[in-house]
């Protein structure tokens, strides 16, 4: 069971590296404004209906409005709060282009 977990866990957060490198390549094209104003109505929804904590509003208000390389190493890279921002992305409405 416990391997099961594991797998599951790894798999999930493999889509969620493919997802935030498919964010960062659009942060650096013709769609960064686009995304950025769909992120940014997503982190409003959750402070206007107090849907997650602070840290997550904030970290995410700060890494969209930052150069793409803040979120590269914060997101997709090795840093303690890496998975958990991953988990609560205001970029899920980009899913269904990440394979």
């Amino acid at each position: 069971m416990r391997v099961l977990a594991r797998k599951a866990d790894a798999e999930k957060y493999e889509k969620l590296g493919r997802l935030h490198r498919h964010v960062l390549l659009l942060l650096r094209s013709d769609r960064r404004k686009d995304v950025v104003d769909q992120a940014e109505g997503r982190i409003r929804m959750w402070e206007e209906k107090d849907l997650c904590s602070r840290f997550y509003i904030d970290s995410w208000r700060r890494l969209i409005n930052a150069d793409p390389s803040e979120m590269e190493r914060e997101v997709c890279g090795d840093a303690p709060q890496a998975n958990a921002l991953a988990q609560n992305s205001p970029f899920s409405f980009l899913l269904k282009e990440v394979r």
